[in-house]
């Protein structure tokens, strides 16, 4: 017989683990970052120790989109250990690489557990 109880176990189970959200940097840029970037705070939230796999999709041709922490700037994927708090903060860019390039690009961050947001359109 299926409950009330083993439904809502169901539909967490299908719940991705990983939650993205983000936002404006406000923070002092990182000495990897690019100074033409146009620079995002993303903040992910998952398991502890969890293996941490991102990826970008929908950047226009001509743009790069860049995961960076302070030893590094990864483009297009991201591929860490959760920490144990079970927190992470990485600064996202989106850096337009050719003059012949659209003047704006969006983004779509996306883990490998379904979870995804999108980025808002950048300038430049």
């Amino acid at each position: 017989m299926i409950t009330l109880t083993s439904i809502a176990m169901l539909v967490a189970l299908a719940q991705p683990a990983t939650h993205l959200s983000i936002l404006p940097w406000t923070g002092n840029d990182l000495q990897t970052t690019s100074a033409d970037a146009v620079k995002y705070r993303l903040e992910i939230t998952g398991p502890p120790n969890a293996a941490i796999h991102l990826h970008t999709s929908g950047v226009a041709d001509g743009w790069l989109a860049a995961f960076c922490t302070p030893k590094l700037c990864s483009p297009q994927r991201i591929d860490f250990a959760m920490p144990r708090s079970g927190q992470s903060v990485v600064q996202f860019e989106l850096i337009r690489e050719s003059d012949t390039a659209p003047h704006q690009s969006a983004a779509t961050i996306t883990a490998a557990d379904g979870s995804s947001i999108s980025v808002p359109a950048a300038y430049r």
